[in-house]
């Protein structure tokens, strides 16, 4: 059979299309025409950094050779004996911070003399030998100043240079620190995710913000923009020319560009997430799906607005009677088109309110037929025995005491106090299946309220370990109620609350008050509270969390206090307490 398609979805479908396909036509090609030009500015800031970064670094060499021209004034310098040539040394010392040490090698390397920064404690003043310095040995053998491979010390970059000196055969040997400039260079950042580092000519790591990977020299050629780096030498600058992005250590795309510094053969990496480099082009894409969406819900709107009229109250329909089916009797529906469909829908609502009565009272007649018959058989052949026990009983003690003229026995007091404990709770499950068994109306008559809250709490055995405050309204007016029927409320809940604190005790609160035209009485403790999923159960019959009891008592209190169109509600806090909180009527 084919299936059918409503002349309404055509409508919405039909403005749709109208409405979507010519934007989406639109921001498609404004996002090509922009991407490209976008991505070429942002490699282009890269590129810009990257080479102003190389520029600080061919500065920095060619500051050194400036700072030590008049150091190498072939004519001069050489002729002075050794202490002016000292003096010499220590005065570039104390005007230059980036010098580390400076000294005056033979033609074998030795150093003759030597001076260092004092800033610079851990150095040693001891003359040694620089003839394996590849520097030394490459300077001797060219005859022009040559610089050496950067290197680590005490977490410092240094670097050591070599210049020669025609007469005599003497060098200057400098040891430089690279601090200033390693310092200027970590703080260029592009964004949050945008950060420069420096490789040498064989792709390892000679400066990274993480400076453990310089210390170590670690190989960066895994990652592609070094590669191509590399692959470029001498190259002035460039730019990933994937266009995509490249992966760095952790997989995230990054977006970046390269600039070779020509007097080290150092090469300077900049790179930024790609996700926050291209932002402005996913912000583009945004902007443009917001508008499609924007569409795309107008479109719509005005579509199922025209045929709500009739939709709208079939849905309504639909959702009761789902509603229904899952046996949610309290869902209304609501159709206000004053037509047939109002009509249905009114006689729907009044098939729900008829079914859920009707569901209602079968459940309460099965619940009370099986707990009446209970109730009654406990109430005549169980509570008269229990009275004859208690009386024999009761008969035994006086009997033994005016005939042996002293106390019981303690054991046979103990179990006689036994006997009296265990009629006194088969007593209370008598109460609570009276109570809860119960359907005509109470004989309720005014009466005062905090007297049956008093008499209640003198009924009930309470622990010297629980401390008990009472707080009752003087102004609280009379109360329509059955006091015996009231009167077995405010023991199950005292009962229930003294039970839940632990055995080193605990606050057991009551209060009364007036509020919303009704008496108000609030049970609180301080015990172990009640679980969430224990709340939904709590009057339920025969459901209960201690180990002995029926699980009647709540719901002979919930019976009750129903029976006299009053109501019970519950506040819990797991580990903190709990408070009952009773509504009655007030007498009029």
């Amino acid at each position: 059979m084919i299936k059918k398609v409503r002349l309404f979805h055509k409508f919405a479908l039909i403005m749709v299309l109208l409405a979507v396909v010519p934007l989406l036509i639109q921001g498609i090609r404004m996002i090509n025409i922009n991407r490209e030009a976008l991505e070429v500015s942002v490699l282009e800031t890269h590129a810009q950094l990257a080479q102003a970064i190389a520029e600080d670094i061919d500065d920095y060499v060619s500051g050194l050779n400036l700072d030590l021209a008049f150091v190498l004034a072939f004519e001069k310098f050489p002729k002075m004996s050794w202490q002016e040539k000292m003096k010499v040394l220590l005065s570039v010392l104390s005007r230059y911070d980036d010098f580390i040490l400076i000294s005056v090698l033979n033609r074998k390397g030795d150093e003759v003399i030597k001076a260092h920064n004092p800033s610079f404690l851990q150095e040693s003043s001891r003359l040694i030998s620089r003839s394996k310095e590849p520097a030394f040995i490459e300077a001797k053998m060219t005859g022009v100043p040559q610089v050496g491979d950067i290197y680590y010390e005490a977490d410092l970059p240094r670097i050591n240079v070599v210049y020669p000196l025609e007469a005599e055969y003497e060098y200057v040997f400098v040891t430089a620190t690279l601090s200033k400039l390693w310092r200027k260079i970590d703080g260029v950042k592009i964004g949050k995710t945008g950060f420069a580092f420096l490789i040498d000519s064989e792709g390892k790591t000679i400066f990274h913000p993480e400076l453990e990977r310089a210390i170590n020299f670690e190989k960066a050629t895994e990652l592609p923009i070094v590669r191509q780096a590399l692959s470029e030498f001498g190259t002035s600058i460039g730019v990933d020319i994937s266009g995509e992005g490249f992966p760095n250590e952790n997989g995230t795309g990054m977006a970046g560009a390269y600039a070779w510094a020509e007097s080290l053969d150092w090469a300077v990496i900049m790179q930024q997430a790609k996700s926050e480099a291209y932002s402005s082009i996913a912000r583009m894409k945004r902007n443009a799906a917001l508008w499609i969406a924007l569409s795309i819900l107008g479109s719509v709107f005005i579509a199922f607005y025209l045929a709500k009229s009739l939709s709208r109250p079939i849905l309504e329909l639909i959702v009761g009677a789902e509603k229904l089916g899952e046996g949610d009797f309290s869902h209304e529906v609501k159709v206000n088109t004053r037509d047939e469909i109002s009509t249905l829908a009114n006689t729907f609502n009044f098939m729900v309110k008829k079914l859920k009565e009707f569901q209602e009272q079968m459940v309460l007649r099965e619940k009370l037929a099986a707990i009446g018959q209970m109730a009654s058989v406990v109430g005549h052949e169980i509570r008269n025995p229990l009275g004859v026990i208690n009386n024999a009983i009761y008969y035994i003690r006086t009997k033994f005491e005016m005939s042996f003229g002293k106390e019981l026995d303690p054991k046979i007091q103990k179990h006689i106090g036994i006997i009296e404990k265990e009629i006194v709770a088969s007593n209370k499950i008598i109460s609570d299946l009276l109570g809860f068994s119960r359907t005509r109306p109470p004989m309720a008559q005014p009466l005062d309220l905090n007297r049956i809250i008093e008499d209640s709490l003198s009924a009930v055995s309470i622990p010297e370990t629980v401390k008990v405050e009472i707080d009752l309204s003087l102004e609280l007016p009379p109360t329509l109620i059955n006091p015996d029927e009231i009167r077995q409320v405010f023991i199950n809940l005292i009962n229930n609350a003294w039970q839940a604190m632990p055995e080193e005790g605990g606050t057991l609160k009551i209060r009364s008050y007036i509020e919303e035209e009704m008496a108000q009485v609030e049970v609180t403790d301080t015990g172990c509270g009640i679980s969430p999923e224990n709340m939904k159960k709590l009057f339920a019959p025969f459901f209960s969390t201690k180990t002995k009891g029926t699980g009647l008592g709540l719901a002979a209190v919930q019976r009750i206090l129903e029976r006299h169109k009053g109501k019970v509600k519950v506040r819990s806090r797991v580990g903190q307490g709990t408070t009952f909180i009773v509504s009655l009527p007030l007498a009029k």
